[in-house]
C-alpha cells in the first residue's frame, strides 16, 4: 500500500483496499447502524459537491459544531475534499470562545449537530461570516438553513451536471494545503488557531499505524472522545487508514453500556476515564463484606508490583492467575472482555493506574503530544511499554531537551503556525524546533518522560522549584479526591485546594454514621478533616521537605467546563481556579 499524502488519498486507499462493510457505525433509533466504506465515500462525495455548489472551495473555512458520530467524520472529510479547511468546535466550548472562533476563523458556513446546539450557538452564528448552516439531524431546525439531505441532493445534481467535478476537486488538494484550524483549549487567554496541513495529519496517522498490527475489517474500535480533540481526530484517520470498524459511543454517560455492546479490541482515552473506572470499582468494593474487600486489596497490591518490562517470578505469575479469576476479570469485562490495548493521552497517567490495568490484562499505553504536533510525538508500544514514560518517539519525529529542560520537537507533524497570529507563532519556535512548553527528559533507552508544564512550575520565595502536577496526581490517588490544585508560587510554602469525590465521601459518611444535612456541612465534620489530614500526610511522606503541603482547604464545589475551570479536554485552567478561590489562598499565607 502506497503511503497517502493527503486525507483524500487516505480515504481512497482505504475504500479501495478493504471495502469495509462496517467502516463507520453510529447508534440510531436504539440500533447500531453500519455505514460501509462505499456508502461513506459516496456520501462524502455528494456532501463535498453540495458544499462546492454553496460556494465552498480551496482556501475557505467551514465550522463543525456537533457531537461525535459517523456524520461528523463524513462532514469533516467532505469539507477537506473541496480544498477547504474545517474549524472543529467543542460542543462544550464557552459561548464567548465559540463566538471568538467563528469570527477569528472567518468560517463561511457551519455544520450544526442538533437543534439544542443551534439554540446555544444561534447568536454567535448570527454575528459571524457564516453564509449557510447545515442541519446534520432533526430536519431543518433553522429557517435559513439547509438539511444534510438537501446538501447531498445538491451534490447529486452537481455530479449529474459535471461528472468529473469531484475528481477535479480532490486531485487538486495538495499535502501542504491547510486541512484544519483547531483552536487550542486556552488554559490562559484567548484560544489560538493551530494550522494543520494534510501532511501534518496524514504523516502522524501513517507513522503511528506503523507501530502496531491491525486486522482490516475485523478489528473493532470504540470512539468516545470528541473528534474536535486532535488526538481522537487523528486516530479516526488512522482507523480509516488501517481498515478498522469504528463505533461511535452515544455519550460519556452511555460509554459503560456501549463498551459491553461493542466489545472493542482497542480504544483511545484520557486518564480521567480510567480513573473513574477504577473509582467505580473501589466504590462497589467498599460496600462488600470484609473478606471480599481483603481479596480486592490483595489483588490491587499485587498489581502495583507489576512490571511491563520484566519477566515476573513464577510465584508472582501464579498469584496473578488467582487474582485474575477473582478480581481482574471484572475489570476486563467492564471494557467488553476483548481489549488488546488502550492508548491514553491528553494528560499524565498515574503510574499506579497503569500498573493496575496492565496487570489486569487491560494493557494501557501512554503517549504524548500536542495540538500543534498533530498530535503524537511519542507513544509506548506493546513490546516497549515503560510505565511512567510517554514512550519512545514515533518514526520521523525528532526531539531534544533545551538547556532549561523544555522538550523541543521537529518533524512532518509540526504545525505551520497559529492562524493570523505571527507573534505567537514566532514565540513558539526556535528555528524549526517547536517549543512544547513541557519539561521533561529522554532516558538512555530513548523513552521520553514529561515531568510538568513549564508555565505551571512553582517557585517558592526560598528559590525552590515545585512541580505541582506530580503532587496533584499523588493527592488524586485517593478515592476521596476528585481533583486537587497545588498553589504557592513566590510564597513560603505549598498549599492545596482539594475538591472531594462526593460520591465516595457520602459512602464514607454512611459507613461511619456521620450525620449531615448538606455536602457543605459534611466537609466540616471532624471525621472528614481527619480523613483528609491522613491523605495529605501520606502524600507529604513521598515529597522533599520544600514540596510538602503545609495547608489545604476542602471545597464543596466541582470544577466544570461550563464554569470555565476546565478546558474541553479536562485540563485545569489554573488561573481561573486560583482567581475563584483567591480569598482562601490568601488565608493560607496570613502571618
Amino acid at each position: 500500500m502506497n503511503a497517502p499524502r493527503t486525507l483524500c488519498e487516505l480515504l481512497e486507499i482505504s475504500v479501495e483496499s478493504y471495502r469495509n462493510p462496517r467502516m463507520l457505525n453510529s447508534k440510531i433509533g436504539g440500533q447500531w447502524k453500519p455505514f460501509s466504506s462505499d456508502h461513506v465515500f459516496e456520501t462524502i462525495k455528494y456532501v463535498a459537491l453540495g458544499l462546492n455548489s454553496l460556494g465552498i472551495g480551496p482556501g475557505d473555512h467551514v465550522a463543525l459544531f456537533a457531537d461525535s458520530s459517523a456524520y461528523w467524520t463524513m462532514a469533516d472529510l467532505a469539507i477537506v475534499h473541496t480544498g477547504a479547511a474545517d474549524i472543529p468546535i467543542y460542543v462544550t466550548q464557552a459561548l464567548n470562545q465559540l463566538e471568538f472562533i467563528l469570527k477569528d476563523s472567518g468560517a463561511k458556513g457551519i455544520f450544526v449537530g442538533s437543534r439544542k446546539l443551534y439554540e446555544r450557538a444561534r447568536d454567535a452564528i448570527a454575528g459571524s461570516d457564516c453564509r449557510f448552516i447545515v442541519c446534520m439531524s432533526e430536519g431543518r431546525f433553522a429557517d435559513d438553513a439547509v438539511t444534510w439531505d438537501e446538501v447531498v441532493e445538491k451534490g447529486r445534481k452537481a455530479e449529474s451536471e459535471s461528472p468529473a467535478k469531484f475528481d477535479q476537486l480532490r486531485r487538486s488538494v495538495k499535502e501542504e494545503d491547510l486541512a484544519t484550524v483547531i483552536y487550542t483549549s486556552g488554559t490562559t487567554g484567548e484560544p489560538k488557531g493551530v494550522m494543520l496541513s494534510h501532511r501534518n495529519l496524514v504523516s502522524n496517522a501513517v507513522d503511528c499505524a506503523s507501530l502496531f498490527v491491525f486486522h482490516p475489517t475485523e478489528d473493532v474500535v470504540l470512539s468516545y472522545l470528541p473528534p474536535s480533540h486532535v488526538f481522537e481526530r487523528m486516530m479516526l484517520y488512522l482507523y480509516v487508514y488501517v481498515g478498522d470498524c469504528v463505533y461511535y459511543a452515544e455519550s460519556i454517560e452511555a460509554l459503560p453500556q456501549n463498551l459491553l455492546e461493542v466489545r472493542p479490541h482497542r480504544m483511545t482515552t484520557v486518564p480521567r476515564m480510567l480513573e473513574k473506572a477504577f473509582e467505580k470499582a473501589q466504590h462497589v468494593v467498599e460496600s462488600l463484606p470484609w473478606y471480599k474487600r481483603s481479596v480486592f486489596k490483595w489483588a490491587i497490591d499485587l498489581a502495583l508490583k507489576f512490571d511491563t518490562e520484566k519477566k515476573m517470578s513464577l510465584g508472582y505469575r501464579l498469584k496473578r492467575v488467582v487474582a485474575s479469576r477473582l478480581v481482574y476479570k471484572n475489570l476486563r469485562e467492564a471494557f467488553g472482555g476483548r481489549v488488546d490495548y488502550i492508548i491514553s493521552g491528553g494528560a499524565a497517567l498515574r503510574q499506579d493506574l497503569a500498573r493496575i490495568f496492565c496487570a489486569a490484562g487491560v494493557t494501557v499505553l501512554q503517549g504524548y503530544g500536542l495540538t500543534e504536533t498533530s498530535p503524537v510525538i511519542s507513544v509506548n508500544r506493546l513490546d516497549r511499554n515503560r510505565i511512567g514514560s510517554v514512550g519512545p518517539l514515533i518514526p520521523n519525529v525528532c526531539a531534544k531537551i533545551s538547556g532549561d529542560g523544555e522538550i523541543l520537537v521537529d518533524g512532518p507533524n509540526v504545525m505551520s503556525g497559529y492562524y493570523r497570529n505571527a507573534a505567537a507563532t514566532s514565540a513558539t519556535f526556535n528555528g524549526s524546533w517547536f517549543k512544547t512548553g513541557d519539561i521533561g527528559y529522554l532516558d538512555k533507552d530513548g523513552f521520553l518522560f514529561v515531568t510538568d508544564r513549564k508555565k505551571d512550575l512553582l517557585k517558592t520565595s526560598g528559590g525552590k522549584f515545585i512541580a505541582p502536577q506530580e503532587i496533584e496526581s499523588l493527592l488524586a490517588h485517593s478515592l476521596y479526591v476528585d481533583k486537587a490544585i497545588v498553589v504557592g508560587d513566590q510564597r513560603k510554602f505549598a498549599s492545596a485546594l482539594i475538591f472531594p469525590n462526593m460520591d465516595a465521601l457520602r459512602g464514607f459518611a454512611g459507613k461511619n454514621r456521620i450525620a449531615y444535612a448538606s455536602p457543605a456541612e459534611l466537609i466540616t465534620k471532624p471525621e472528614i478533616k481527619s480523613l483528609y489530614d491522613g491523605i495529605v500526610e501520606g502524600v507529604n511522606k513521598q515529597l522533599s521537605h520544600w514540596e510538602t503541603i503545609k495547608k489545604y482547604a476542602i471545597l464543596d464545589d466541582e470544577l466544570t467546563i461550563e464554569a470555565d475551570y476546565l478546558t474541553p479536554t479536562l485540563k485545569m485552567k489554573r488561573r481561573n481556579v486560583e482567581s475563584r478561590y483567591k480569598n482562601i489562598i490568601e488565608e493560607f499565607y496570613k502571618e
